[in-house]
């Protein structure tokens, strides 16, 4: 379907407004209820009651706004099926593993971090699947879906692909601080929501990059994954910072070069993209 055939749809800033609306709603309503029925005890059976059910009503979200807001196909929107998702969500998860690896190595080796196991190495595993689990139906496929999936899909209809980039990037950061403020204060306001614009773009321009939301998906499991295990109990770390220098902020400098190399495309930057 041309851009010129397609059947009228919202105006994008209705569209942009009622799925980010929607997504604060989603993840408060999940709260709530996690509050309610396990009255706020993070068991491992809560936790994965908060990952389904997100997942649920986040594509729940974005299938009526495609359907009732965009009116276009759902193909648009950069998810591809089980068959095609798994080139470029191991190339988002190698954009974040590969210099995480090399910069967390490099840390240990010259003492700058100090890491000591607390637990057995096949724990470490253990957990590791688990996280990859939650982490996925939690926070990476329904955030990607909306944000670097519909949300950003919309916004390069209107502008330029990079600006549509920083656009969805301070949506991210505007939702994430939300969540954290409205949990732990207005404190911790100026950090999460620097993290969170850095995240989010870096994330619009993988999705950007590869056409595929997987990507992001990828990314962003084995960001998660690797972050709440070295941070956790499992593992002892005498220099927080420069872990979290040495593996993570160092693997988002590298994300889009290491995701470029991969993926070898070609993007125009400069003009929008009609639907």
């Amino acid at each position: 379907m041309h851009a010129a055939d397609a059947p009228p749809r919202a105006p994008l800033a209705l569209r942009l407004a009622v799925v980010f609306t929607g997504a604060l709603a989603v993840w408060f309503l999940v709260r709530w209820l996690f509050d309610l029925v396990f009255d706020a005890e993070l068991t491992l059976a809560a936790r994965f009651f908060n990952a389904v059910l997100t997942t649920a009503l986040a594509v729940a979200l974005v299938v009526l706004a495609r359907r009732h807001l965009d009116r276009r196909p759902w193909a648009g929107l950069g998810l591809q099926g089980p068959r095609a998702a798994l080139r470029p969500f191991l190339v988002g998860a190698a954009a974040f593993l590969l210099p995480s690896a090399l910069g967390l190595t490099l840390a240990v080796l010259t003492g700058w971090v100090t890491l000591d196991p607390q637990v057995s190495f096949a724990q470490i595993l253990g957990w590791a699947g688990l996280l990859i689990v939650l982490v996925l139906l939690y926070e990476a496929l329904p955030e990607e879906l909306i944000f670097r999936g519909h949300l950003l899909r919309n916004l390069m209809t209107g502008m330029a692909p990079w600006l549509a980039a920083v656009v969805q990037g301070m949506l991210f950061a505007a939702f994430g601080s939300v969540l954290w403020v409205a949990s732990e204060g207005w404190g911790v306001l100026a950090e999460r929501g620097v993290m969170f614009l850095g995240v989010g773009i870096v994330l619009g321009l993988l999705r950007i990059m590869t056409g595929s939301v997987w990507t992001c998906v990828g990314f962003h499991v084995a960001f998660q994954t690797v972050a709440q295990n070295l941070l956790s109990e499992r593992f002892s770390v005498d220099n927080e910072t420069g872990l979290l220098l040495s593996s993570v902020v160092v693997a988002f400098v590298f994300a889009t070069t290491i995701t470029g190399w991969f993926h070898r495309g070609q993007v125009d930057w400069s003009r929008p993209r009609p639907e």
